[in-house]
């Protein structure tokens, strides 16, 4: 009887080896998305603004300087006049917003705006988010007038860079030169970190060069929030 017993364990362990061993599956890290980096056939003088930009800049355009995947087009509202598209909207230090006056063909390009502090963009003269108002009249060279202050402690310097070219003749450094095709743009509000009771000492609703005498309290409040470039349909260059 032992010896039947032992043959049938023999058998057993047999039959158990002939049976397929199912594949051992080894669970896989879901795959992690990647920011774009920036296209290695951007150069340098892509990044300034106004730069090589001019109205006539398309989407098209901007897809061959930065790449399509690097672009995000924002549905426009029903009343705007306007359209956006996002260069790098992930990524502030690229980011910069483009807006056109074709929205149909994204064509004819209105200006391109950069916000961000940590931003690789500049425009004429170095100028950078979080610039000193001092620095900021310093680059120009001469004082220059800005509007301001809207509801929101912002004001805006737009193509007055000379606003008293009769003093002089000259041009501030930040005005439009030869061969550039968009006015230079920047936008000033409070500095980062200044208390919010300081907006209230920001005068509304005024035009006033940096020489102003209302300017020498002001100026340590104030820093470069934004900068761009901008066209006007009425501007007669090439």
């Amino acid at each position: 009887m032992a010896r039947t017993g032992e043959l049938r364990n023999v058998l057993l362990a047999s039959a158990f080896a002939l049976l397929p061993v199912p594949p051992v599956v080894h669970a896989q890290e879901p795959a992690q998305a990647k920011p774009l980096p920036a296209p290695a056939a951007a150069q340098a003088e892509d990044w300034q603004l106004p730069g090589t930009f001019s109205q006539g800049t398309s989407l098209a355009d901007l897809q061959a300087r930065f790449g399509t995947d690097n672009l995000r087009k924002v549905m426009p509202a029903a009343d705007a006049y306007h359209c956006e598209v996002i260069l790098f909207p992930d990524d502030p230090a690229c980011r910069a917003h483009a807006f056109f006056y074709d929205c149909e063909k994204l064509d004819q390009l209105r200006s391109i705006e950069v916000r961000d502090r940590v931003s690789r963009w500049r425009g004429k003269g170095g100028v950078h988010v979080g610039m000193s108002f001092a620095e900021l009249r310093e680059r120009n060279g001469k004082p220059f007038g800005f509007s301001g202050f809207d509801q929101d402690g912002t004001g805006t310097a737009h193509d007055q860079w000379s606003p008293a070219i009769g003093d002089d003749a000259t041009l501030g450094k930040l005005d439009v030169e030869e061969g550039e095709r968009m006015y230079f743009d920047v936008r000033l509000g409070l500095r980062a970190g200044a208390p919010a009771t300081d907006k209230a000492k920001l005068p509304r609703d005024s035009y006033f060069p940096s020489d102003d005498p209302r300017i020498p309290p002001l100026a340590p409040l104030l820093e470069v929030v934004g900068f761009g470039a901008s066209t006007s349909l009425d501007d007669e260059w090439e």
